[in-house]
């Protein structure tokens, strides 16, 4: 088969950057291109964790001629209906909405019909109430999804109705025949008769739309704009350029949108995605509409970031852009344009800075977005700590199989020597942080932003070692690996953390407290050089999913317990303990304390009982916690109030209530 020859080198370097050369090329090259189309609608759906491009790659038997399939709930692809209830819970307005994306991709070089028509009945099939034709178990997950937002509870939040994407893919060109038109437009017709779903679209992908979506994705493209007024800025140490300029809409939407779609890829170093009609944004909106010509004095603009800009008399070629501010800006011109209002006379400010310097992009990204009201978390790893955990990563791995810490989306996209699969970014190691170290493997299917919240105290704090956050990565990768190169049911896939937690256990047994950082890293240590002797990984790997079966079957069958929804259970996540701790027994150190049992915090203050003895409150969510000082001697009460402190909780003598005994002060 002759195939294009740059996208199959895109797909290639797709296949050796996930480590897939060794599977089926047919199977490969549905990943592929179900990596390109979702990241598309989502430009982070994907990391070094394959358990989501597993779940939305449901090709095989029984898949209704279906290759891809992705449920968008407010713009996040979701895998379980408590993503769906995250969503809502998080969402002020209590308003969702809701598309289904269907991808049928084919490695071949034409088009055919029965292949489309098959795509489409399949897709007529799970949209229907009523289903005819046999379907695998990926796409009954996917089904179960859809049905939970159809129901009439969630149906009274839609903001619309749910929205239907189709795409057809192929490595060959599309040349426009009219049988196949038909059918798309048959299938379009039967769609809205079913009155339930609205704005349906199905796009046919030859190679060079293919190329072109999996360049933006990456960020790997250039494009020319017409300017106005261009005044170059002040010289920068570490800036190679910058200039400030206008722009009118009509040449915006050049950069921010291919085929339609907005390249949301852009938008990858902002601390916020897009907000939606929220009341500054409707007021842009209605700048746009009624005051065009004001827009550029009552807008702040918008800040582009690239690799390079060239400047050839009012036109300017950006190569490789992020937009770090203007976000929502960028957003409303581009639905804007969509409603059909004319954009030819709305000017934009923009600054174009060229620069390479990571630690410039940082600045420039805290200090475009400090201006708005950003939420704490999203600046999480340009703290210090994430700085140095990355350095950390660097220096470490000189003794082990190299990974990265990737602080910053596609940080190292630009390095052809670094695979995907040896890269870890903020959502993963949090998420398996919490799962494996601190034994929460039922919260850590939480959207990064909530697990920083509900445990601020006990992750990433400045006082931590960093080898844990070195270890629970490099685990991950391990199983990883691990998984890809050997059979393993597909539904343990959902319980990684659980696994790991559990492999972590059954070789250094509990955690000790983490105040005691020649324990920790004693502790961090022994797991690290078990899981670096990939034989003996391996074999424990196998015998812990084989007890984690055992351990299940228990669950349902000696106790009496639910199956269902184990995952997020935190008495099945002690019943795993209690298992692994039988099978590895191991003896632990007096000195062990429970790993969520130690925490920071500002004292509040330092006062005198009526017996001379001191005692204060030290801050603590949801409420303030009290120490006295019959437990905490050391302590200087004349001094310690507005300081930092690392504590413990204790229980009081009667065991009712919890104290904090202070370990020191920071």
């Amino acid at each position: 088969m002759q195939v294009e020859p740059i996208i199959n080198a895109r797909f290639k370097q797709f296949k050796v950057k996930n480590e897939l050369e060794n599977i089926v090329e047919s199977v490969a090259f549905e990943k592929f291109v179900n990596y390109t189309i979702f990241s598309l609608h989502q430009p982070d759906a994907f990391t070094v964790d394959s358990e989501l491009l597993d779940f939305v790659s449901v090709g095989g038997s029984a898949d209704m001629g279906i290759d891809g399939l992705a449920i968008k709930v407010n713009d996040i692809i979701i895998k379980s209906k408590e993503d769906i209830d995250d969503i809502i819970k998080f969402n002020s307005k209590k308003r969702i909405n809701v598309e289904f994306l269907f991808v049928q991709s084919k490695y071949k070089t034409n088009y055919d019909k029965g292949e489309l028509n098959n795509f489409v009945d399949g897709v007529r099939d799970f949209l229907s109430d009523v289903h005819n034709f046999p379907m695998n178990d990926e796409i009954k997950s996917h089904l179960e999804l859809k049905e939970y937002l159809l129901s009439d509870d969630l149906s009274l939040m839609w903001e619309t109705n749910p929205k239907i994407t189709l795409y057809y893919v192929t490595m060959g060109r599309w040349k426009e025949p009219e049988d196949l038109i038909g059918i798309k437009k048959q299938f379009e017709k039967d769609i809205s008769i079913l009155n339930i779903y609205d704005q349906t679209k199905l796009t046919f992908v030859d190679s060079e739309l293919l190329k072109e979506y999996y360049d933006s994705i990456q960020n790997t493209f250039n494009t020319t704009i017409e300017t106005r007024h261009i005044m170059p800025l002040t010289d920068v140490t570490g800036v190679t350029n910058s200039c400030l300029s206008i722009v009118y809409g009509t040449e915006l939407l050049k950069l921010i949108s291919s085929d339609g779609m907005i390249r949301k890829s852009l938008f990858n170093d902002n601390v916020r995605d897009f907000q939606g009609a929220n009341p500054v944004n409707s007021e842009i909106h209605n700048t746009i509409k009624t005051s065009p010509e004001k827009f550029i004095i009552l807008n702040n603009g918008i800040t582009i970031v690239c690799d390079e800009f060239i400047q050839n008399n009012t036109k300017i070629s950006i190569f490789n852009p992020q937009i770090v501010n203007g976000c929502q800006t960028s957003h409303i011109i581009y639905e804007a344009n969509k409603l059909g209002i004319d954009l030819t006379n709305v000017p934009i400010s923009i600054r174009f800075i060229s620069t390479t310097d990571e630690e410039i992009v940082n600045e420039i990204v805290r200090g475009t977005n400090r201006q708005n009201i950003v939420l704490e978390e999203a600046f999480e790893t340009t703290k210090k700590f994430h700085k140095d955990l990355e350095e950390f990563f660097v220096a470490y791995t000189q003794d082990y199989d190299t990974i990265y810490y990737e602080r910053r989306s596609k940080q190292f996209q630009n390095n052809p020597t670094i695979k995907q699969t040896e890269k870890i970014n903020l959502r993963v190691l949090t998420q398996y942080y919490v799962g494996m170290f601190l034994n929460k493997p039922h919260s850590a299917h939480r959207h990064e932003s909530i697990l920083l919240k509900d445990y601020n105290t006990s992750i990433f704090q400045d006082f931590h070692s960093k080898l844990p956050y070195f270890v629970a990565s490099y685990t991950f990768i391990k199983f990883e690996k691990f998984l890809r190169e050997n059979y393993v049911d597909r539904k343990i896939k959902s319980y990684k953390p659980h696994i790991l937690m559990m492999f972590r256990q059954s070789i250094a047994g509990y955690v000790p407290s983490f105040s005691k950082e020649n324990l920790i890293d004693s502790h961090s240590k022994t797991v690290l050089d078990f899981v670096s002797d990939e034989k003996k990984a391996n074999n424990r790997f196998f015998e812990i999913i084989e007890l984690f079966d055992k351990s299940m079957n228990k669950w349902e069958n000696e106790l009496g317990k639910s199956r269902r929804g184990t995952k997020d259970v935190e008495s099945f996540t002690i019943h795993l303990l209690k298992e692994v701790n039988n099978k590895y027994p191991i003896s632990e150190n007096k000195d062990r304390k429970s790993v969520s049992n130690v925490f920071t915090g500002t004292a509040l203050s330092s006062i005198k009982d009526k017996y001379g003895d001191y005692f204060g409150y030290i801050s603590k969510e949801p409420d303030n916690i009290f120490y006295h000082i019959k437990d905490n001697r050391q302590i200087d009460f004349n001094t310690i109030k507005g300081k930092r402190v690392i504590y413990e909780i204790i229980p009081d003598e009667k065991g009712l209530k919890e104290k904090a005994k202070i370990i020191k002060i920071i």
